[in-house]
């Protein structure tokens, strides 16, 4: 363009067509050495917009998650809420092995041929597991009683401390006597104790027995319950019916053979059978036999 307007001064009225040439479609070769004009005041861009200029990404801006953590080894303190679920593994199905022990005593043959042991681990009287087809008994003094044929010294680890002996008090002051007093009796232990074939309570239990009851119901089951009315001293009484002595070969009546006549002696065991008459008796068990052979002291 001209640096300076052809007309002279302005027309009153715009002409119709511009007096300038077209501007020319390609920029000049090279640029000016210099800025046009001084920079503006204000900023040529429009204020900022209401709305972001670009939408979000689709994909995460970070990479890929690591294989192995990038933290160090766990710390040796726990954490300061217990986890919800337990860190460790599920217990095993089936318990370890441990050994019951009853506590009972029983007879240990390998040791002096037979020593009363007990049912548990550890120093004697400790014997170790009692065999399940062993049998158990509640006390010492109970498995004793089994081997009666020797002393109590020699079934046992555990010998009871004596009871201690009670000085005797001396009378208040006074006078003493010209005479000493009579000797003081040694009061007479009449507990119960098993005998040869039957509890006893006279005084005469040998040193060595320690198996000793209040009671002699206690002393007879505990010893004799295979024979108990012997032990008790209990007169039975026959019942009258009759009962097959295969010794006697013969049908014999239940009552004392003291009594006489066909009495062949008390039933020697509940699981014998009984019947009412000798018949019955022989036609249920000597039924090749006449009643005359067949019944004692027919």
């Amino acid at each position: 363009p001209t640096k300076a307007p052809v007309t002279i001064s302005p027309t009153n009225s715009p002409t119709n067509t511009p007096t300038t040439s077209t501007p020319s479609k390609m920029p000049s070769k090279t640029p000016t050495k210099e800025p046009t004009s001084p920079p503006t005041q204000a900023p040529v861009t429009d204020s900022p917009t209401d709305l972001p200029t670009h939408l979000p990404t689709k994909a995460p801006v970070t990479n890929s998650p690591t294989i192995s953590p990038t933290t160090g080894p766990p710390s040796k303190s726990p954490t300061l809420h217990p986890t919800q679920t337990p860190t460790t593994a599920a217990p095993s199905k089936l318990p370890t092995n441990i050994v019951m022990y009853s506590g009972k005593f029983y007879i240990d043959w390998a040791v002096d041929g037979g020593r009363c042991v007990q049912d548990c681990d550890g120093p004697r009287p400790c014997g170790g597991k009692k065999q399940s087809w062993e049998p158990g008994f509640s006390s010492e003094s109970v498995c004793c009683s089994t081997m009666s044929y020797k002393p109590y010294s020699e079934c046992t680890y555990t010998i009871p401390t004596p009871a201690p002996i009670t000085p005797h008090t001396a009378p208040g002051p006074g006078t003493p006597t010209s005479q000493p007093t009579v000797k003081p009796t040694t009061p007479v232990d009449t507990r119960w104790y098993p005998g040869a074939s039957k509890c006893m309570n006279d005084g005469q239990a040998p040193s060595w027995q320690h198996n000793k009851y209040n009671s002699r119901v206690t002393c007879c089951n505990s010893h004799f319950n295979w024979d108990y009315n012997n032990c008790m001293d209990i007169k039975v009484v026959g019942s009258g019916k009759w009962y097959i002595d295969w010794q006697r070969l013969k049908c014999v009546k239940d009552c004392d053979e003291s009594e006489g006549s066909s009495c062949g002696g008390l039933v020697p065991g509940s699981w014998i059978l009984k019947h009412s008459s000798a018949s019955a008796c022989c036609t249920a068990h000597m039924s090749y036999a006449s009643i005359a052979e067949c019944q004692y002291n027919y």
